[in-house]
């Protein structure tokens, strides 16, 4: 089930980490392509692909997130046999946390969820919705998110061949159920753009109450598509979340008081 799922990815077998990046609307795979040299060689970076775009343009998208993240989960939980952490951006933060919620159910629970560039689960859609609006008026609204170029909004081409995900990408995230707080165990960092003018960074800071373990909150310079303007201060942030969430394990796991015995097995080596 895992065949598709996964774009851009390197094969490490001894890894003592996987990472799952979830790409915002409208994105796929590809933007998570040079990842995988950001982080350490023993740390699996899996982009996901979803249905709908790039390689598998040729699928339906899906635009429910209850659906998708069954689908997702599906195909994650077999390579769910080390620790693994689940980085969302944007659309991406909400498809990663329900993913959370499903792994968690079924015993595996993520070591982090790294939600960047969006509002805490539990807090309402809080734009204007698109996802439903009729021809010119989808592609305005599209437009006035400042994401997507203007010749590519003004191609018919592309218009026919992205708008199907697009639409789905919206869909999904317009009309995502709420879950009331806390919804996961897993330690949890949230991302804030600092020039974001989608989101605003009291709404993703409260992604605090979205879960009963540690949390950090981290900001970076840019705007709402800075994961796709300079990447480099992304990766940098989910770097500094691996090592935080690596101090966080380290101080909650007791430590074995020594006995005379312990000692003397040591000083036999």
């Amino acid at each position: 089930m895992t065949e598709g799922w996964f774009a851009h990815a390197t094969a490490r077998a001894d890894a003592r980490m996987r990472v799952f990046l979830f790409p915002y609307a409208g994105g796929g795979g590809s933007l998570f392509r040079q990842w995988g040299r950001a982080f350490d060689a023993d740390i699996d970076v899996l982009p996901v692909q979803l249905p709908g775009r790039e390689g598998r343009l040729r699928e339906p998208p899906i635009a429910l997130l209850d659906r998708l993240a069954d689908e997702v989960c599906e195909a994650l939980l077999p390579l769910c046999d080390r620790p693994f952490t689940l980085f969302g951006w944007s659309m991406g933060a909400r498809i990663a946390h329900a993913v959370a919620r499903r792994c968690e159910a079924a015993g595996r629970s993520p070591r982090l969820l790294i939600a960047a560039a969006n509002s805490a689960p539990h807090l309402p859609y809080g734009r204007p919705c698109i996802h439903n609006l009729p021809g010119e008026d989808f592609w305005r609204g599209l437009a006035d998110l400042g994401g997507t170029p203007g010749e590519a909004l003004n191609n018919p081409g592309l218009r026919e061949l992205a708008g199907p995900m697009l639409r789905a990408d919206f869909a999904l995230v317009e009309t995502a159920p709420l879950s009331d707080p806390p919804s996961v165990s897993c330690p949890v960092v949230a991302i804030a753009a600092s020039s974001d003018a989608l989101v605003d960074e009291k709404d993703v800071a409260a992604w605090q109450t979205a879960t009963t373990g540690p949390f950090l909150l981290i900001r970076l310079p840019g705007g709402h598509f800075c994961l796709r303007d300079d990447p480099s201060a992304a990766q940098a942030a989910a770097r500094q979340a691996f090592d935080w969430v690596s101090r966080q394990t380290s101080d909650t796991i007791p430590r074995k008081r020594l006995t005379l015995r312990d000692i003397g097995d040591l000083m036999e080596l």
